[in-house]
């Protein structure tokens, strides 16, 4: 699940729903928001807070809203509930009691980073309902403060064990938030990474159940690259450096899948669109370092028109024609192509 944030002082109205449109067609079904805002005039923050509910609903999309103690005492739980805030992340200020009453009526995000088996045994005696609660990771502005990666698994496969949902941040590539714009992962590996990759390693390796974008915006690159994840399909960009009819068209890695390429199972069945009895001629044969796609040529006989990328350094074969490249930057999502039937297509870098 993709999640974006929404700050209603960061922007302005028009902005922050015109991007909650464009990441609603990019698959994002909730948005976070914080109640934390040094705003004098309450009675305004809540028409903000109003403004963005009511565009969420209109789009269908839950909203969470992060607030302390002192906050709620401001806005009220009531006001919280009518407004269409769909629930809560309670930063501080709450007692176990208070927690398990409110779980009964709204969703409830903890602090996953901070949960303990401790307070949860104390949650359970005081009858929360488990139904309702998540564990969200924060998100951390100072470069060198996010998470580790082993010791942040490790939590969360013990919420997951403990059936409760978890969430972690991952950084915008669009425009940064003040005041350091150093971008808002959970995990500080993920700082100065693409934020498709960050997301990618998050589903597939962290035990992540929901994943939000922590920044003001994505680009709309990683908004394309969503929205054809969505449909299965990992967008890889590339330098073409030779024409090639299968260009435009979805490839799937075989299932019996390689250890050192990709290997389309379409490129060499997909008669409608490639002439199978045209030979195709050698041409750059050359060295093929990690991420280099290929076609082969008449040279390897009946593997003629196979279509790889490598994924190591491979000398050259004057049966392989080197056709393009991925770009260095987007190499790294060829581990998420690499499994067995996984679905990929090219798309020209700019």
């Amino acid at each position: 699940m993709l999640g974006i944030s929404i700050f209603v002082a960061d922007r302005t109205l028009v902005e922050n729903i015109n991007y909650m449109k464009k990441m609603k067609e990019a698959g994002c079904t909730e948005i976070f928001t914080s109640l934390h805002m040094p705003e004098d005039d309450i009675e305004l923050l809540k028409e903000k807070l109003l403004e963005i509910t009511n565009a969420a609903k209109q789009l269908e999309m839950d909203l969470m809203a992060d607030i302390s103690g002192k906050a709620l005492e401001k806005f009220s739980f009531r006001f919280l509930l009518e407004s269409g805030v769909t629930g809560l992340r309670l930063d501080f200020g709450f007692s176990a009691h208070d927690i398990a009453a409110y779980s009964q009526i709204m969703k409830i995000a903890l602090n996953a980073s901070t949960l303990t088996p401790e307070f949860l045994a104390t949650l359970k005696d005081h009858h929360i309902c488990l139904d309702n609660i998540e564990a969200w990771h924060n998100y951390y502005p100072r470069p060198e403060t996010g998470l580790d990666k082993e010791t942040f698994k490790e939590k969360n496969r013990w919420l997951q064990a403990e059936g409760i949902t978890t969430m972690a941040f991952i950084p915008g590539d669009g425009l940064k938030r003040k005041p350091l714009f150093e971008s808002l992962p959970t995990l500080e590996k993920h700082r100065n990474q693409s934020s498709f990759l960050a997301y990618l390693e998050l589903e597939k390796d962290c035990a992540v159940d929901k994943i939000f974008v922590g920044d003001l915006t994505l680009s709309e690159w990683s908004q394309l690259q969503f929205q054809s994840y969505q449909e299965g399909i990992i967008l890889l960009r590339v330098t073409k450096e030779l024409p090639y009819a299968l260009w435009d068209i979805v490839h799937r890695n075989r299932l019996d899948a390689a250890r050192d390429v990709v290997r389309s199972e379409t490129a060499r069945t997909d008669e409608e669109r490639f002439v199978m009895t045209k030979n195709i001629a050698p041409m750059h044969t050359n060295k093929r370092p990690k991420g280099s796609i290929t076609v082969d040529n008449y040279l390897y006989g009946r593997y003629e028109h196979e279509l790889q990328i490598t994924l190591t350094d491979l000398s050259a074969h004057e049966g392989v024609n080197v056709i393009g490249h991925v770009i260095e930057e987007d190499i790294p999502l060829l581990d998420y192509v690499r499994k067995g039937g996984s679905r990929f297509s090219f798309t020209t870098a700019t």
